[in-house]
């Protein structure tokens, strides 16, 4: 158990979702985190799109590093009454270690370029065919 023997629920972790008091639960514990979201190297604005819910996918997606997990363990406060989500985690990324290295994540920009892309291919096309159909009137 965490070291206030403290056990928290969803409507506790509700309470604290503020740049004045902020809350998270990764792996089952509760975390206060306000002290560390001027530090956060992402943001503050990060952190706090995950407080009053369990944050766990949220903190491992990210794909912290050990000195990040590490550090997090000086604001624990608690234990979280849900219990570790991983094992609902890993279900939802089902990924090995090996194929996250191999295979670095798609940044907003690519995911964009590849929406963005084909509208530009399909624009051109219509402009070409509306170009060459106004030739055709003009002949």
């Amino acid at each position: 158990m965490a070291p206030s023997g403290k056990t928290y629920g969803i409507a506790d972790l509700k309470k604290h979702t503020t740049d004045k008091s902020c809350w998270l639960v990764v792996h089952g514990k509760v975390y206060d985190v306000t002290e560390f979201l001027e530090e956060h190297p992402g943001g503050y604005d990060i952190i706090l799109t995950s407080t009053g819910k369990d944050a766990t996918q949220d903190f491992e997606e990210i794909g912290h590093s050990n000195s990040a997990k590490k550090l997090l363990e000086k604001y624990v406060i608690g234990e979280f009454e849900g219990g570790d989500s991983a094992p609902a985690v890993a279900k939802v990324a089902p990924q090995s270690a090996n194929a996250a290295k191999q295979q670095p994540a798609k940044s907003a920009a690519t995911r964009t370029f590849h929406v963005i892309l084909p509208l530009l291919i399909l624009a051109l096309a219509l402009a070409l065919n509306f170009y060459m159909m106004s030739q055709k009137k003009s002949a």
